[in-house]
């Protein structure tokens, strides 16, 4: 599947309604899509890197994933949905931040 910034929304609103929703609806936690939908969410700060113009759209349909993963996860309470909000929350503020997440971190102080 190629991604693009012309298609990301697209294929990240069809991967929401994959995960999301069969989450909302019954409990179901499909890991499977839960990786591709991180993909298509570490893809956006790949291709969005340094970009002063991010589409709101984007933006608010990840924070939303993220937001409505941790809603579910307050009655589920599972481990994978708890890190996976905090992956997806990390990309939303990546994005913001002009970051993507294979850029490289700082580990701690410089030595000089």
């Amino acid at each position: 599947m190629k991604i693009d910034k012309d298609n990301i929304l697209d294929l990240l609103k069809e991967k929401v309604s994959d995960y999301l929703y069969p989450l909302k609806m019954g409990g179901s936690i499909n890991e499977e899509a839960f990786n591709e939908l991180l993909n298509i969410s570490e893809e956006a700060t790949r291709l969005f890197k340094g970009d002063s113009l991010v589409p709101k759209r984007l933006l608010s349909e990840i924070y939303l994933v993220s937001v409505g993963v941790e809603s579910e996860n307050v009655y589920l309470k599972n481990k994978l949905l708890s890190g996976f909000s905090e992956k997806i929350m990390n990309c939303f503020n990546l994005i913001l931040a002009g970051e993507s997440v294979d850029d490289k971190r700082d580990t701690g102080p410089r030595i000089i």
